[in-house]
């Protein structure tokens, strides 16, 4: 740990927002939440670290905090829940000094604060290791059924709610979760199934399928394709193939039994047979379930 850990500490126990649901923030052993009786609580963890997610010789520690804290947040919006309280733990490389640990610490809070989620406790320590930050989020139904994977049938549209592709040219670090939009899709009674694009259309996809007992068909020409995709096949791969398989997007990735959906794009639809396909110029090939997935 940095010199100065018990100041950092005391810092961050000033920068604490009171709020209706957190009784006792960061400062004790436990954080402690009032939570409603009828509700339900969702939880979950994410991490990043450096040179996967991130390079701290190019990121600044407050983009670094932002993300580690969004992929969470966005993990939230994949099931329509909306965040309530997250901690964070976080592992520093020896010598950082205590500026650079608050400046991670303020880039989680600000981005926590976008949807109301208080940052109530965690730890930190120093090694000599890489930097390493894990988020464990919590979240609450509030009214709307918890979406999962598992809900595509045959016949279901599949929707994205943007333009994918070319993320790791700097949006992978600039993401705006989709709580707002996850809440409003699944306000409809029409969502059957969601994940938000973490590891590529084409892999989240695969997810969705393979839960549902599914297979999809997906149309090449209606699948959004952002600009940084364009620029990032001068690789020699097609700006669908950075959109289908590059990640790290963080849309939502849905299957509806009917509608329409406002700013969402109709891309493809569920079918009975397992299996992935692509349909390009009227013909239809396999798509292969490209996209990040982490070595063990």
């Amino acid at each position: 740990m940095p010199s100065g850990e018990f100041d950092f500490i005391r810092w961050i126990r000033g920068q604490q927002l009171p709020s209706e649901m957190v009784l006792l923030p960061a400062g004790d052993d436990l954080a402690v939440l009032r939570w409603p009786d009828d509700d339900l609580l969702l939880v979950g963890t994410d991490q990043v670290l450096d040179g996967v997610h991130f390079d701290s010789a190019v990121h600044s520690p407050r983009e670094i905090g932002a993300k580690a804290m969004n992929r969470n947040l966005s993990d939230c919006a994949a099931m329509a829940c909306l965040p309530a309280a997250a901690v964070a733990s976080v592992a520093l490389p020896r010598g950082t000094g205590i500026e650079y640990a608050r400046e991670l610490y303020t880039g989680m809070r600000i981005a926590g604060e976008r949807f109301g989620c208080a940052l109530v406790g965690g730890d930190t320590g120093s090694w000599s290791g890489p930097l390493s930050v894990t988020v464990a989020i919590l979240g609450r139904a509030a009214g709307i059924a918890p979406v999962k994977r598992s809900g595509a049938r045959p016949g279901d549209s599949i929707f994205v709610t943007g333009p994918l592709g070319g993320a790791m040219r700097g949006r992978h670090l600039a993401f705006v979760p989709r709580v707002t939009e996850a809440r409003r899709l699944a306000a409809t009674g029409l969502v059957t199934a969601m994940i938000d694009i973490s590891d590529g259309l084409a892999r989240d996809l695969g997810h969705i399928c393979r839960e549902s007992g599914v297979g999809a068909i997906i149309d090449a020409g209606a699948v959004p394709i952002h600009a940084d995709a364009v620029a990032a096949s001068v690789d020699g791969r097609s700006a669908f193939d950075h959109a289908a398989g590059d990640g790290e997007d963080y849309e939502l990735l849905f299957t509806a039994s009917r509608g329409d959906f406002e700013g969402c794009f109709r891309i493809g639809k569920v079918i009975a047979d397992g299996g992935l396909f692509v349909r390009s110029e009227g013909r239809l090939a396999p798509l292969e379930p490209r996209g990040w997935e982490h070595s063990l």
